[in-house]
């Protein structure tokens, strides 16, 4: 029996329910389906093995094998079948518990549809790939999706790693004994973070300035600067001002981005350009599309016909890809920065952590190289 976490369940969820369906509709900003706006899908394919396998509508599902240019049928499922089915993977998905489970009422729909993995292949950066026919056209085309679940907890955008440390040089005129500055901002009191207590206290007691040096990873700085080449240092800022002001919703970020123009992209003067939230909405889009922090990004895009989003109540809608500033507005709008582990030793704070089986991010504590003092902050970006 298949066993995955929620995010991996939700594909197959996605694809039994838009195979019954018939209908995959436009999301507005909000996530509400277009009841006017939707495309027809026509087929759904999965690559299993050295084969593939093509999903039909025609009456009922039809499912054919495809391999060496030889198309067979081999299985037939009534669309009702399907609903019950994707019903059944919702409410396991609901229901599941544990970082990876099982849901043993669809045991006898996994057998005989042939699927024998839950996810698409870790190579393609669409999740699922449909023929659907779209009106505007008036034409069938074979179009990849990125699919976000909203099921269970808050999906990740953009998942962390040792190399999305983003590094701070620490300039300040006082003496600062390093162990016992960490040692002592270690638990504040109150509900601040460790971090935001910590760069608050060198701005404020030791009239630090603090000034992005570079990226831990030169993969992510390069794919980075791939996107918008000011990216790196628009994310350093927002990755302070997310600390130091308390505020890790990317869409007030932006506000604080554009009032201030630390790049002095305005010169003082009024524009109605807004180039921070413009730049942010790419490095968000791309996530979305595909973009990690370690593997070189090119920015072609697999998933061809835009992103599917899960949502909560299991219901399912789109964001095409001619719709993609209608895209952008719904992720600054909705996305945010996480706070991944630290990896810091509590019995000596300022250290790494050696506990086997715990997540090191080694991030958020001053600390000195080459004679330099230095802070990192950690990159990671999650739906609110």
């Amino acid at each position: 029996m298949l066993k995955g976490n929620k995010g991996d369940w939700s594909e197959l969820y996605v694809f039994v329910k838009l195979l019954s369906e018939g209908k995959l509709f436009q999301s507005d900003i909000k996530l509400n389906r277009d009841e006017n706006n939707y495309y027809e899908v026509v087929k759904a394919y999965r690559e299993e093995g050295k084969s593939s396998l093509e999903f039909e509508r025609n009456g009922n599902i039809l499912l054919y094998s495809v391999s060496d240019g030889n198309r067979n049928l081999i299985g037939d499922f009534s669309i009702e079948y399907l609903k019950e089915i994707s019903e059944k993977i919702y409410t396991g998905i609901i229901n599941g518990s544990g970082k990876s489970f099982e849901i043993p009422t669809i045991e006898d729909f996994i057998e005989n549809s042939k699927i024998q993995k839950l996810t698409a292949k870790v190579t393609s950066k669409s999740d699922i790939r449909l023929r659907i026919y779209d009106h505007r056209l008036a034409k069938e085309a074979d179009l990849g999706f990125s699919i976000k679940s909203l099921l269970g907890e808050d999906s990740t955008l953009f998942n962390t790693g040792l190399g999305n440390n983003f590094i701070y040089g620490i300039k300040t005129n006082e003496t600062i004994s390093i162990p016992d500055f960490n040692e002592s901002t270690y638990k504040p009191e109150g509900k601040i973070s460790k971090l935001t207590f910590r760069l608050q206290k060198l701005i404020n007691d030791y009239s630090a300035v603090i000034k992005f040096k570079g990226i831990q990873s030169s993969q992510l700085w390069r794919n980075l600067k791939m996107v918008d080449g000011d990216l790196p240092d628009i994310i350093a800022y927002c990755l302070l001002y997310r600390w130091i002001d308390r505020t890790p919703v990317l869409s007030e970020l932006v506000t604080l981005l554009e009032n201030r123009d630390p790049l002095n992209f305005y010169n003082g003067e009024q524009s109605e350009q807004r180039l921070y939230d413009y730049k942010l909405k790419k490095f968000l889009a791309e996530c979305a599309m595909g973009m990690t922090s370690e593997k070189p990004w090119q920015g072609i895009y697999d998933a061809t016909g835009g992103v599917i989003i899960c949502k909560q109540d299991g219901d399912i809608v789109c964001f095409h890809i001619y719709d993609f500033n209608l895209f952008r507005e719904y992720l600054l709008n909705n996305t945010k920065f996480e706070q991944p582990s630290t990896g810091e030793d509590e019995d000596n704070p300022g250290t790494p952590r050696t506990t086997k089986g715990t997540k090191k991010y080694y991030y958020g504590w001053l600390f000195e190289e080459n004679d330099e003092l230095l802070f990192k902050i950690n990159l990671q970006v999650r739906f609110k």
